[in-house]
């Protein structure tokens, strides 16, 4: 039985019903990729919890496994030991709710599955741009990474106030209800599940944070295996990473851990995403400047770059903000307007380029 060996109830808050086409519950999630016919779903990993997660795979992907690795094959005389993809289409993963309580993502991720099986997705609308441009790639959906965590979380956060928010994303101690919050969730790997009232949908049920299960050699989730393993097999060369934040949304620029070339690739992507979100009016700030990489943070995107030379960037969503009154429908849209940025610019010139990618 699915969840079986959920450890918290889920947190309901007294919200504004969600609309039909809101699919965002474990099951919704798991029948989405299970009725899939034109994809192929695979489940790539177990949760502690007792859900499958589900990657739903559109193009071919029928070559042989690798006879290197990147890390090999990058430091051998050739790196198509590695990579012998030359001239066939590239493969970009969309990877939705690694933090559970963040359902914009996953919602975007349900309904751009069912919109590449049926031609319309769960609003019924055609999106005849997005899905020309995915069939220039082999494309990958993980719709829910994080199944634990969104199996005790709302189905929406729209209107919720800011503690809510942090109530339910990262929890609340046992000892005197206070909220855990965004970065002191991070001071504990595992979360201390006995210390916590709730421990949010930020974790999966064990207490981890797989976005920061990213040790080399002591990788402890299985979700973190099955996403690198998955993007070592298949030879990923972009990843969208998808989150949610409180405020207005925006695309994240690589960090300075990424290849040099992946810092000014992927910077240049975050520009325009963020420069068209808000001539869509889903921000109310123009950028001042271009944006650069910054800080040396790492986490799964840096390991999923180390796995397969992926370019890995991280989009924010918005998902509680009184502020800004987004509909249903605008919550969602920053995810498509981040895939066709990734897609329109990898029909210039490879995203991953292994020939040089190394060279700087």
């Amino acid at each position: 039985m699915y969840g079986a060996n959920l450890r918290f109830p889920k947190e309901e808050l007294n919200l504004e019903p969600r609309p039909d086409w809101w699919m965002v519950r474990p099951e919704e999630i798991i029948a989405t990729c299970q009725s899939t016919k034109r994809g192929q779903a695979n489940v790539i990993a177990q949760t502690p919890g007792g859900f499958p997660i589900y990657a739903v795979f559109y193009g071919d992907f029928s070559e042989p496994a690798p006879q290197s690795n990147w890390s090999a094959g990058s430091s051998s005389n050739t790196y198509k030991s590695y990579f012998q993809r030359e001239g066939q289409k590239q493969t970009i993963l969309f990877m939705a709710g690694i933090h559970g309580a963040e359902a914009e993502s996953v919602c975007a991720a349900t309904n751009l599955i069912q919109l590449l099986e049926t031609g319309k997705d769960f609003r019924g609308k055609t999106n005849n741009e997005l899905t020309s441009l995915i069939d220039q790639y082999r494309f990958i959906i993980i719709p829910c990474a994080n199944m634990d965590g969104r199996a005790v979380s709302p189905d929406h956060l729209r209107h919720a106030t800011f503690e809510d928010f942090r109530a339910v994303s990262q929890g609340c101690w046992k000892s005197d209800g206070s909220l855990i919050g965004w970065r002191g969730s991070k001071e504990w790997f595992p979360l201390p599940l006995d210390k916590v009232k709730n421990p949010g949908g930020y974790p999966n049920a064990d207490g981890f944070n797989i976005m920061h299960d990213a040790c080399p050699g002591h990788i402890r989730t299985a979700e973190a295996k099955g996403i690198l393993r998955l993007c070592e097999r298949w030879c990923v060369d972009a990843v969208l990473n998808a989150h949610s934040c409180e405020g207005q949304p925006h695309f994240i620029a690589p960090t300075l851990l990424a290849y040099p070339a992946h810092q000014r690739r992927g910077a240049a992507w975050a520009t325009t995403a963020n420069d068209l979100m808000f001539k869509a009016g889903l921000r109310k700030e123009a950028l001042r400047e271009p944006m650069k990489a910054r800080g040396a943070t790492f986490n799964l995107n840096t390991m999923m770059m180390y796995a397969s030379g992926a370019l890995a960037v991280t989009l924010e969503c918005s998902t509680c903000s009184l502020e800004n009154n987004y509909t249903f429908d605008q919550l969602i849209e920053p995810n498509y307007i981040a895939l066709k940025v990734i897609m329109e610019d990898g029909l210039t010139a490879p995203i991953a380029d292994r020939s040089t990618l190394f060279q700087g």
